[in-house]
């Protein structure tokens, strides 16, 4: 069984307070230390019992003797905290993250490579809600962790990592930073994208005829916007590939709606209603 003395975790929201959960009730480790930027966050989290030590800001406390150090904050954050990582961290800790990008995080990490070993993930598991009220240490159970490998990877953290999310019940696959964020701005953001839009397009004295169909279409579009607002300017140009290539999709049903193509329209949703329940 994976053990591990102490993890630190910066950020104790929805996802942090689910790794620090996952860490204490799978017996992972004993000793989880937690960072906030408030006190009130910290008294949430501690009321929660995601950790067993404390600190507001106080990275140096923290990481002071871990050997993993989870970065759990909004991804606009991210590069920050790497930044005050640097001059604290000790003893061979490593640094991951929780990011739904890649690319920009990796790049900046490894401009610190002389400071800790730095390994990025991505957990895709998540839900709408937020807060570590929502706090869930079965959260990462079967579903699938990406990580990322470039020049500054060291192949020995990265297994550990790996490791890690393994013991927390995650399926684990390792891409480039480059293919995660392509990948992702399909099969995540864009469709975040969608679900804001589609909301955005209903008149205001349609709610209340609102369908079970739309509402579960639409379910993310609940999500922080702060958050998916970070997201989508930090994989920007791959959101705006998939968001181009979605419009294609879009314009195909247009078309055949437009000329009465009964027949073409019909090819089309079979088209897609084929690709869907091939999805798992």
């Amino acid at each position: 069984m994976m053990k591990i003395k102490k993890a630190a975790i910066i950020g104790m929201g929805f996802i942090g307070g689910s790794i620090g959960r996952a860490l204490l009730d799978r017996g992972i480790t004993d000793e989880v230390a937690g960072v906030c930027r408030r006190q009130t966050s910290l008294d949430r989290a501690i009321k929660q019992k995601v950790l067993t030590a404390g600190y507001v800001n106080n990275y140096r406390e923290a990481v002071s003797g871990a050997d993993i150090v989870f970065i759990a904050t909004p991804v606009h954050v991210i590069k920050d905290v790497l930044t005050g990582l640097a001059g604290v961290i000790e003893g061979g800790a490593i640094v991951t993250d929780v990011g739904s990008t890649k690319k920009d995080i990796v790049e900046s990490a490894a401009r610190l490579k002389d400071s800790f070993s730095f390994v990025g993930g991505h957990p895709l598991a998540g839900s709408e809600r937020s807060g570590v009220e929502c706090a869930d240490g079965e959260l990462f159970r079967g579903s699938l962790c990406v990580l990322t490998r470039d020049r500054s990877t060291r192949e020995q953290d990265l297994a550990r990592v790996k490791a890690l999310w393994a013991a927390m019940g995650a399926k684990v696959e390792v891409l480039s930073p480059g293919k995660h964020d392509e990948v992702v701005a399909f099969t995540s953001h864009l469709p975040h994208v969608l679900a804001y839009s589609l909301v955005g397009a209903q008149k205001k004295e349609y709610r209340k005829y609102m369908s079970t169909g739309f509402k579960d279409t639409s379910r993310i579009a609940s999500s922080d916007p702060v958050l998916w607002n970070g997201i989508l300017m930090s994989n920007r140009e791959s959101v705006l590939d998939s968001i181009e290539r979605f419009k294609e999709t879009l314009a195909g049903i247009e078309e055949a709606l437009r000329q009465g193509d009964a027949r073409a329209l019909e090819t089309r949703l079979s088209d897609y209603k084929k690709v869907r329940d091939e999805i798992l």
